[in-house]
C-alpha cells in the first residue's frame, strides 16, 4: 500500500504495458531481472502449481492469462517494482473456492522452489531469494479467512 506522500503513482497494467522508467539497480526488483525476471519467475511458477495434483484443481477453468497478469503485478509491486497489484482484494477474488491454509502454504511452497532453481539465472543471492520469497509469502493471510486450521 502507498501512504499519502509518497511519489509512486497506482498503474493498471496489461500483459503488453510494463512500466519503462528507469529502476534502480539496487531494487529487488531490478536485481531480480526486473520485467523479464518477474515473467520468468512467474511462468516457472505457474508450470509447479499446475502440475501440483493437490492444487491443479483449482485452476481447471482460471483464465490463466489473466492470472499471470495479476501475479506478475502482485511480484512486481511485493519486489519494489513499477507496477501495482490492481485486482480485487486477495480474500475478495480467493473467497467460496475451498482453499484452506494448508493449500496456500503448498502454494508459497512452489514459489520457494521456484526461487532457489531460478536463482542463478536471475542472478539473485540465497539472501535475496529469502526476501522475495517473505514479501509474496506474507500475502498468505490476504487468500483465506481459515486461520484457525490445523492442517
Amino acid at each position: 500500500m502507498v501512504s499519502a506522500g509518497a511519489t509512486k503513482k497506482r498503474l493498471v497494467v496489461t500483459p503488453a504495458r510494463w512500466w519503462d522508467g528507469d529502476m534502480s539497480k539496487d531494487s529487488l526488483f531490478a536485481r531480480a531481472g526486473g520485467e523479464a525476471g518477474i515473467e520468468k519467475l512467474v511462468e516457472a511458477f505457474y508450470e509447479r502449481v499446475l502440475a501440483d495434483e493437490v492444487l491443479a484443481p483449482f485452476f481447471e477453468h482460471a483464465p490463466m492469462d489473466h492470472l499471470r497478469t495479476m501475479q506478475k503485478e502482485l511480484f512486481s509491486e511485493a519486489l519494489g517494482g513499477p507496477l501495482y497489484y490492481s485486482g480485487r482484494s486477495l480474500r475478495q477474488v480467493h473467497a467460496g473456492k475451498g482453499i484452506k491454509r494448508r493449500h496456500v502454504r503448498r502454494f508459497v511452497g512452489h514459489l520457494l522452489k521456484t526461487l532457489e532453481a531460478e536463482r542463478e539465472d536471475l542472478q539473485i543471492t540465497e539472501q535475496e531469494v529469502k526476501d522475495i520469497y517473505s514479501r509474496i509469502a506474507v500475502e498468505v493471510d490476504r487468500v483465506t479467512d481459515d486461520v484457525a486450521e490445523s492442517g
